[in-house]
């Protein structure tokens, strides 16, 4: 193994990940691994454009140049929505400021501080996929094969359920139950640690059923439901893996229906509180099901707009 040229970089990156943002600043196991996710993503931009072995990433690399060039890699290279960008931007900021933590580095890190995150294009918070364009998008993939069968499953419970991404992955096999009747649930853990059980169709348990058979035979209950293999290890499915099936299945569709928006896990969860407000479901009920604590998120997702909230607009 070839020497780390800068060790107090990447001891830095460990306590930054394993104890300042999970007891210093208290935060949940799925934020931090937001946060290793985007400085990986990062070391990943630095190796590829400065062609450099990751023992060679110094702190020095984590510059305003090379951050507004990676935010722009995310953008074309990538395919990242805007959303998934600003929060990149947001945990390497945060990073940082830990990171150039004493005057001599100050001019360094007020530089990356004034990186802003890009405005929400109004049109890219409207679009949502219409029901007749889920059931194409869902009959791409080849479900006699394995990994197939694994896609249309990830985005059929995206879907179903109108979870966030990192939710979804963050399930285990024990957290998926299934009923007598055919449907099933999941547990969920949301933001803020906010648990709430959702019901999942009988056709998507069915094809859960399908799945474990190939993806969980003879594996612990406590195994990702999402998973990637590194030879004997297993490792919950990252949000970039999910990405990655996301953009195959939008390059095939495109083929068909150019038209069609970017597709990004939080188009689903728009797409499925738009379907069950058009087929009748109350607001706050909407609300209540996709784990909001306020209404005026659900109005946001659903795009019914109110000119003056009030505090009876609180669920």
């Amino acid at each position: 193994m070839k020497k780390i040229k800068d060790a107090r970089l990447f001891e830095t990156m460990k306590t930054f990940l394993t104890e300042y943002l999970p007891n210093v600043r208290a935060l949940s196991p799925n934020t931090v691994q937001a946060y290793k996710d985007a400085l990986n993503l990062y070391l990943l931009f630095i190796k590829e454009d400065g062609n450099k072995e990751l023992s060679q990433i110094l702190s020095g690399d984590f510059t305003a140049e090379n951050l507004l060039k990676f935010l722009q890699w995310l953008e074309t290279e990538r395919k990242c929505a805007v959303s998934t960008r600003n929060q990149r931007l947001t945990a390497l900021r945060v990073f940082c400021r830990y990171l150039f933590n004493n005057a001599s580095d100050f001019d360094t890190y007020s530089k990356i501080s004034e990186i802003k995150p890009a405005k929400t294009v109004d049109k890219v918070l409207c679009e949502v996929l219409t029901t007749e364009q889920v059931k194409i998008l869902l009959s791409i993939p080849d479900v006699t094969t394995d990994f197939g069968l694994r896609d249309y499953f990830y985005m059929a419970l995206l879907y179903d359920t109108g979870c966030r991404n990192d939710e979804l992955l963050s399930l285990s096999r024990g957290d998926f139950v299934t009923h007598k009747d055919g449907s099933g649930e999941i547990k969920v853990i949301g933001k803020g640690r906010k648990f709430r059980i959702t019901p999942v169709s009988k056709e998507v348990t069915a094809n859960y059923r399908q799945y474990i058979l190939r993806f969980h035979a003879g594996r612990d209950v406590n195994t990702p439901l999402f998973y990637i293999k590194h030879g004997a290890a297993i490792t919950q499915m990252s949000p970039d893996n999910a990405a990655r099936i996301l953009n195959k299945y939008e390059k095939i569709y495109k083929t068909q229906n150019p038209e069609i928006p970017h597709l990004h896990p939080h188009l689903f969860r728009h797409t499925r509180a738009m379907h069950l407000y058009q087929a009748g479901m109350p607001l706050a009920l909407i609300g209540e099901w996709l784990g909001h604590s306020h209404l005026e998120t659900t109005l946001i997702l659903t795009h019914i707009h109110i000119s003056e909230p009030t505090s009876q607009t609180r669920s």
